[in-house]
Parts: structure tokens; sequence; C-alpha cells
């Protein structure tokens, strides 16, 4: 691409990043919340009366800073390197879904430790730079790298998963409904109705992979505090415990409040990229 061409691509993924990141914001902390309690009969509205009785509002914006920081970095890598990526394979779904994949997998290199981050903050307080400070202090440069690729290989898969089907699909659904109107006709209604049952598609087809990931980041950090708690921060632990709370549902507990923010964070940041990228092009 040219250097105008990813210029706008930066733009509209940072305008789209951050429209879904505030939005999407207060459903994620509840997920979070139900995801590391594992509560067998935890509803996502009693969680979340639970947390605005325990700490208000505030609460469900706790650790919002470390993804309003990435999604400028997040939303870049994610389009510009499905748009290279799909620019380079066969114009089909399958060309499509494999450059949704490798999108998410560049993803994932940044998303890993700043979820860890972000899900620490959620659950116990304090400051991302608080966190790595403590972090350095106790292990060290190894230990803090060690630390922040925790939930690594989970979430690999599940932004691989989410990246296929989410700009995969959408992209060869938006392609049909050009062919079928023409891309003058297309508005942010129609990109609003196409990402959003999209969105929540993809988000419940790796939502095992999430838990799994949540469950491994969400345990303390300081191995004092954990006493003598299973290894929960390894893939086969974090696994065995979701399947020993709950079976099957437990990979899929708190779903509800997490696909409907899916729906908001994907319907938005599609609509903000495609509608900036527009006003860009106009320009």
């Amino acid at each position: 691409q040219s250097m105008s061409s990813i210029t706008n691509e930066l733009i509209a993924g940072t305008a789209a990043g951050f429209a879904s990141t505030i939005l999407g914001a207060p459903l994620d902390a509840v997920k979070v919340r139900m995801q590391h309690l594992q509560q067998p009969g935890l509803t996502t509205w009693a969680c979340a009366l639970a947390m605005l009785r325990e700490s208000g509002v505030p609460a469900f914006f706790r650790g919002v800073g470390v993804p309003l920081l990435n999604s400028v970095l997040m939303n870049t890598v994610m389009f510009v390197v499905f748009e290279e990526v799909r620019s380079a394979l066969p114009d089909t779904t399958g060309g499509a879904l494999a450059a949704g994949a490798v999108s998410g997998l560049a993803q994932s290199l940044l998303s890993t430790p700043m979820d860890l981050l972000k899900i620490q903050v959620q659950l116990r307080g304090g400051h991302p730079l608080s966190i790595l400070r403590r972090l350095a202090a106790r292990s060290g440069a190894v230990g803090v790298a060690s630390t922040l690729s925790v939930g690594g290989s989970m979430n690999m898969l599940r932004e691989g998963v989410f990246t296929a089907v989410y700009l995969g699909l959408y992209s060869r659904l938006r392609q049909r409904l050009e062919l079928a109107h023409g891309e003058q006709a297309l508005h942010s209604g129609h990109v609003l109705a196409l990402s959003a049952p999209v969105g929540a598609l993809a988000w419940l087809s790796c939502y095992g992979f999430d838990t799994v990931k949540s469950v491994q980041q969400s345990q303390p950090l300081d191995r004092s505090a954990a006493n003598k708690a299973p290894p929960l921060s390894t893939v086969a632990g974090a696994t065995r415990h979701v399947w020993e709370r709950g079976g099957v549902a437990g990979f899929y507990r708190g779903a509800l409040a997490s696909t409907s923010r899916a729906v908001l964070v994907t319907a938005s940041r599609l609509v903000a990229y495609e509608r900036t990228k527009a006003l860009l092009s106009e320009a």
C-alpha cells in the first residue's frame, strides 16, 4: 500500500479503536469478573449489580487506559495486515478468512501482554506501570517477559479465529452488497447491519479460548498471594479448572455480557473505520 493509504488506515483504525473501546469497557469488565469467579448460577445482571455496589461506576472502567492506549496499535495492525495479506491471496472466501487469521495472529503479539495488565487492573486495581515495576523488581526483565506471555497460546487461537470470521466474513458479505447495490450506495446502516451479527458470530466462535485465557491471566502475579493454588496460569490447569466448575457451560460463562459487548464493539469499530476512511478519501 502507498504511504497515504497506510496513513488513512492508521487514522481510521485509531478512530475505530477509541469508539469501540469506550463503548465495550463496561461489559468487558463484567465478562472478566464472571470468567474469573467461575461461580455457577451467577447471572450477568447480578454480577454487574455486585460490582456497582462494591466499587461504583468506576468498576466498569477500571483498566480501560491499557486498551485505549493499545487501540491505536491493535486496530492499525488488524486492518493494515488484513488488507495486505488479502491482496496477496486469491479473492475467495477462503482467502479472506486466511487473511483474517493472519491478522489475528499478528494482533495477538500485542494483545496478550495488554490483556494481562488490563485483567489484573480490573480485578485488583492499581496501575499497569506499578504492576510492571513490581514484576521487574521481583523477577527482572526475563520474569516480566515470561509473565506478560501468560495466556499467549490461547490468545493466538482467540485472535486468529475471531479475526478470520470478523474481517474475513464481513469483507465477503460487504463485497456481495457492493456488487448488488454499488459501492456508492453503501452507508453506515449497511455496515451496522453486516458487522453486528458477524461480530457476534466471531466472538462466540472463539469464546472458549477467551475463557481459558482469562482464567490464566486473572491469577495473582504475586506468587505468595496464590499460596498453594493449582497452576491455573497454565493452559491445562485453567482448562481443567473451568471444566470441573461447570463442564462445557463453564467455557461460555459470561457469554451474554460478552456477546452484547461484541456486537457494540465490532459494529462501532467498523462503522467508525468505514466512515473515517470515506471522509479521508473525500478530503
